[in-house]
């Protein structure tokens, strides 16, 4: 009898599943869409000018003959976000679907004015995914930076959104942020938000499908330094060299390479970090806060331009020695800049927050002050332990046999 009723138990559930999961219940045929990959924002006058890069169904396979560009740009002005996205209605004859949404771009008044109330829509929007990517366009306007053809995918934003991840996990400089991270750190107290800058060359040529066609490509994009904000604005920017205090100090160096001065002659030699941690230690020294940084990290000899033979043990501590010099002075110049423009990007003041909850409470107020005069200490351990299977330049290898 039981074996009868799981019987019957299982062939309700199955016509229950048939009937009800046979599709989804907010589908949408892809004829009446409009799926919005990347969004521009730019302030004009007094209002917002929103720029949506939306997909061109008829031009994504790549099996096709390029007629056209895979994308097309819709633009509105508005008081508004919201109002600018509605006004796009009048435009286009489908429904814009920003599920899918990967990039949004503010141009650089945009981020000095504020960011939160343009990015307000974004985050109460049910159809938005919270997981894209954030920056801010560097002598240009958003509506460029979504408009030029890319070279490499046929979708632009799809083309940033992947360079920008790449870039990250292989070149300190660049910080990938994206709408989850900035949410974040507008809700914490002792940190502020960052977001990563591009720059955009030759667009005059590249807005047409020839950047995709022909050989050499005109437009390019490439990600360059960081936008210090404090709060919703942007306040400055840390160039490239600047910008790596702020990605080891936030354990966001997966891997990267530096070129470093040879000691004691002529010439370079390039280090590749395959990993390096930072510990951050908030001290109270005489009533006063105070920053310990234990940075742990490890990096092979690349290649080597100076006369430097690496089987030899003490030209081998002379390189590392140098290479732990070198990322020091980076953390430090990275530091320094940031207190000079006082935005506490590392967190320092959320690690006291977390430790010191009292006396937090009595710094809060004024913390950007007390940043930009705090004490950092940086104990660096750093080892080199690999160097390929040349332990010396190639010309001195060849000079030793003759």
């Amino acid at each position: 009898m039981n074996s009868y009723r799981s019987t019957i138990l299982l062939l309700l559930m199955c016509t229950w599943l048939m009937v009800f999961l046979t599709g989804c219940w907010n589908n949408k045929e892809l004829s009446a869409i409009s799926v919005v990959m990347a969004m521009g924002i730019d302030a004009v006058d007094d209002q917002y000018e929103v720029s949506l890069q939306v997909v061109d169904p008829s031009q994504m396979s790549r099996n096709s003959p390029m007629e056209r560009t895979p994308t097309i740009v819709f633009s509105k002005r508005a008081d508004t976000i919201f109002e600018a996205i509605r006004k796009l209605t009048t435009e286009s004859s489908r429904k814009l679907y920003m599920s899918h949404l990967k990039f949004v771009i503010f141009d650089e008044k945009t981020a000095k004015k504020g960011i939160k109330e343009p990015l307000d829509f974004l985050f109460r929007d049910h159809e938005v995914r919270p997981d894209f990517y954030l920056a801010v366009v560097r002598e240009n306007s958003a509506k460029e930076a979504v408009t030029f053809v890319a070279p490499t995918e046929i979708l632009p934003a799809m083309d940033m959104y992947k360079a920008l991840r790449l870039s990250e996990k292989a070149w300190a400089p660049t910080s990938a942020v994206n709408v989850k991270d900035l949410l974040q750190k507008f809700t914490e107290d002792g940190i502020e938000p960052v977001l990563t800058g591009i720059r955009l060359t030759n667009l005059e040529k590249g807005l047409t499908i020839d950047n995709v066609t022909k050989s050499p490509q005109h437009v390019k994009y490439f990600f360059t330094g960081i936008g210090v904000f404090k709060g919703d604005r942007l306040i400055n920017w840390m160039d490239d060299s600047q910008s790596k205090a702020f990605t080891y100090i936030s354990n966001r160096v997966s891997s990267t390479v530096a070129s470093i001065d040879c000691p004691y002659s002529n010439g370079k030699f390039v280090v590749e970090v395959i990993r390096s941690k930072v510990k951050m230690r908030p001290e109270i020294i005489d009533h006063e806060p105070h920053i310990s940084l234990i940075v742990d990290t490890e990096s092979n000899v690349g290649t080597v331009s100076c006369n430097a033979n690496l089987k030899n043990e003490e030209t081998f501590r002379d390189l590392q020695k140098s290479a732990k010099e070198h990322l020091e002075q980076s953390l430090k110049e990275g530091i320094r800049n940031a207190q000079h423009i006082g935005s506490d990007i590392f967190g320092f003041g959320e690690a006291f927050h977390r430790k010191f909850p009292r006396e937090w409470h009595r710094w809060k107020e004024d913390w950007s002050q007390k940043f930009q005069t705090l004490k950092v200490d940086i104990q660096l351990n750093y080892r080199l332990i690999r160097f390929g299977e040349i332990t010396s330049p190639i010309d001195m290898g060849l000079h030793n046999q003759e």
